[in-house]
Parts: structure tokens; sequence; C-alpha cells
């Protein structure tokens, strides 16, 4: 039986005259690694980064040794597993497995009706996620490079409208038309309606998991940023006001090619529509 083909990233932060100590040791473990599988380095001045793409199992035994003989730094893992359907995160400290979570890609954070679309610097030019909440009725969260909102959107035959947010828990503009509306037909909703107490529990709940899946913004506090934006200097990756994490672009650019547009969805056939209408209207309007 064939062992299946696993895509892992591992990153090394810690105190940064410590880093090339271990970064040689790392590679004196893994070349006695027999598994170890083939890699690449993106190493920057404040963490080491591996992308592992292994069969039959992560060269974990060289990182925790690392860790063990280098206390302060700290190890962390993601991996997918297409072939399982598996993936996963854990977090190695002082030698040993202080995080550990492992799930299902068709089930991992409601992974259904998702989308995401990234130029080849990777500059977001729309992602979203959707959740439809009665017949003719969806609402969800969308973002690109620079802005974000909440929306939602009815449909009655050929009817439809969109709604959606501008930095406030309130609908602020609205389209409607038919199901080619353009950006043009946007008008202001005048005053702002605000959003009914539980549906924005519900979209603010969608936002932070999908936002927290896979994406990093530039003002977050610079601890938490310090690894992705140095990835994304040795990448050659231009850095935005959202952007998407590192591995997760590496792992598309992979499939995709270096110099593609970056694209992933599991939207269903019926919902193509909706990425069609935000893409229009939210993107190209108000």
């Amino acid at each position: 039986m064939t062992d299946l083909l696993i895509h892992a990233t591992l990153t090394v932060s810690g105190e940064r005259a410590q880093l090339p100590a271990v970064e040689a040791r790392i590679a004196t473990l893994l070349a006695a690694e027999a598994n170890a599988g083939e890699f690449e380095a993106h190493h920057g001045e404040d963490a080491l980064a591996y992308d592992f793409m292994v069969r039959g199992g992560i060269p974990f035994p060289a990182f925790a040794a690392a860790s063990q003989e280098f206390p302060g730094i700290t190890i962390t893992a993601e991996w997918v597993n297409v072939g399982a359907g598996r993936r996963g995160r854990a977090r190695l400290s002082n030698g040993g497995i202080t995080e550990h979570v492992e799930e299902a890609l068709d089930t991992a954070a409601g992974e259904a009706n998702r989308y995401l679309e990234a130029a080849a610097d990777a500059t977001i030019s729309l992602a979203f996620a959707l959740q439809r909440r009665a017949a003719g009725e969806w609402v969800g969260y969308v973002l690109n490079h620079e802005r974000d909102a909440l929306f939602r959107i009815t449909r009655d035959g050929d009817a439809v409208e969109l709604l959606a947010t501008e930095g406030a828990a309130e609908w602020a503009w609205r389209w409607q038309g038919g199901p080619d509306i353009e950006a043009s037909a946007v008008q202001a909703v005048v005053p702002p309606q605000p959003l009914d107490r539980e549906l924005y529990a519900e979209l603010e709940s969608l936002a932070e998991g999908f936002v927290g899946d896979g994406f990093w913004l530039r003002d977050a506090a610079e601890a938490d940023n310090a690894i992705e934006l140095d990835r994304f200097v040795r990448y050659g990756y231009t850095v935005r006001d959202a952007n998407v994490r590192a591995a997760r672009l590496h792992r598309l650019r992979a499939d995709l090619g270096a110099d593609a547009a970056l694209e992933h969805s599991t939207l269903d056939a019926d919902n193509i529509w909706i990425r069609d209408l935000l893409l229009r209207c939210w993107q190209s309007g108000a």
C-alpha cells in the first residue's frame, strides 16, 4: 500500500540570537532522519520555516529533539493529508507537545461554501464564507485585501437583493435587480438598518472562524504577525491590510503554479452565482 503524501509546514520561533544554532542542529537531526522526506527551507531573521512533502509521517522526532535542546524555542507544525482527508496543528516546546488538534478536511471549521481568490503576489481579490439561512436567503462574511463586510442575499425568482455592512453592525449598502445586478446599482441604506441581534451574533461567529482559519491582519499585534511577515518577504508576497496565511498560499502555489492566480473553492454548484454577484457588486461597488 502506498503511503499518503502529506504537506507540512514547521515554523521555529524564539530568540533571534539562538536561531542560527537551532538551524544547524535541525539540519544535523534531519540528515540523520531516515524518513525526513523532501523539504524547502524559508528562513528569516525572526523564524525558521520548513515546508515538507513527506510520505509515511512528519519528522517530528528531529524537531522535538531540537526543542528539548533549546528550551527557549517554540515549534508550530501545520499539516494537510489530502489523501486521508485530514489536517492538523501541533505545538512543540521543551521536547513535548503542548497543543495538538487534528480534524477531517470536509468538516473542519465548516469548510463547505468557502471561496478564496488571490493574485500571484498574494493580494486577496475576494474571499468569503457563506451559509444558507432559509429558502431564498443566504448570509455570510466577505473580505478583500483592504476591507470586509457582513452580507445578506435574498432571491425570489429573478429578483435579487444584496445588503452589506460597512464598519458597523448595520446594513449600509443595497443592490437590487436581477441575478446580473451591476455595481452601479448600489444605493445607500438611509438610515442604516441595524442587524438583528441573533443574525449579527451568527455572522460574527462565522467571520471569526473564517479569518482565524486562514488569514492574518496587518494591524494585529507585532508578535502575532512576525512569522507571517517574515514568510511573505521570503516568498516575495505583498503585505496588505488583510492577508492569506503563507502556509495556505504555499499549498495553493504548489498546486496551481508560481505565477498563477490562486483560487480555492468549496462552493456548491448552485451557489456559484453568489460569487459572481459579490465580485460584480461588493468588490467593484461601494
